[in-house]
C-alpha cells in the first residue's frame, strides 16, 4: 500500500500539469527555494517609515539640485539636469533594490517602506519635471522640451532595467553565499 502511494506521488511529480510554482514550493525539500514576504503593515505603522524615507530622499534631492542648478528665462533654457540626474538615479535605486528583493525578499516590511516608497518616492520628481517642461514649452523652446521629455523617459526606463538586472544578479550571488554557508534565507 505504501509503495502504491509513493508511486502515485512520483506520477504527480511527472506529470505536466502538476508543473506549478505553487506544487513545486509545497513538493521541494530545498527550504532555501521558498521565499517569505514580510506581513505588510496597517497604515498607522508603515506611514512613518514612508516620512523617513521621504524626508531623506527629499533632502538628497534638494543637495542635488543644488549641486546641479537648472536656468529657464526668456532667452536661456538649460536643461533642468538636477531633476534628470535624480530621476535617472532613482530609477536605479529602485530597480536594485526591486531586483534585490525578489531574489532575496527583506526580513522587514519598513525596508521597502522605508527605501522604495519612502526614500526613492521623495528623491525623484514628477512635479518638478512637469514644471520645468512647462517653463521650457513657456520659454518658447517647446522642440527641446520634447528632446527633454524623450531623453528623460528613455534614460529612467532603462535605468530600472539595469537595475533590476545588477540588483537580482546581486541578490541570487547572496543567496547562494548564503546557502553555502548553511545559513537560512530571510
Amino acid at each position: 500500500m505504501m509503495d502504491d502511494q509513493g508511486e502515485r506521488g512520483s506520477l504527480r511529480r511527472e506529470d505536466p500539469l502538476m508543473r506549478t510554482a505553487e506544487f513545486a514550493a509545497v513538493t521541494s525539500t530545498d527550504t532555501a527555494a521558498v521565499r517569505v514576504e514580510p506581513k505588510p503593515l496597517p497604515f498607522r505603522k508603515g506611514a512613518p517609515w514612508v516620512a523617513l524615507g521621504g524626508a531623506a530622499g527629499a533632502v538628497v534631492r534638494y543637495a542635488l539640485s543644488v549641486i546641479l542648478p537648472a536656468t529657464t528665462t526668456l532667452t536661456l533654457v538649460d536643461l533642468p539636469w538636477g531633476t534628470l540626474a535624480a530621476n535617472f538615479l532613482g530609477c536605479l535605486i529602485l530597480g536594485v533594490l526591486t531586483g534585490y528583493w525578489d531574489e532575496r525578499p527583506p526580513k522587514y516590511a519598513q525596508c521597502k517602506l522605508v527605501l522604495g516608497t519612502g526614500f526613492c518616492g521623495g528623491f525623484t520628481t514628477m512635479s518638478t519635471f512637469t514644471s520645468e517642461i512647462a517653463a521650457i514649452i513657456g520659454a518658447g523652446f517647446p522642440l527641446e522640451a520634447f528632446k527633454y521629455v524623450t531623453a528623460s523617459v528613455l534614460v529612467c526606463v532603462l535605468a530600472v532595467m539595469v537595475g533590476l538586472v545588477a540588483g537580482s544578479r546581486v541578490g541570487v550571488m547572496s543567496t547562494r553565499e548564503h546557502a553555502a554557508e548553511g545559513e537560512e534565507a530571510p
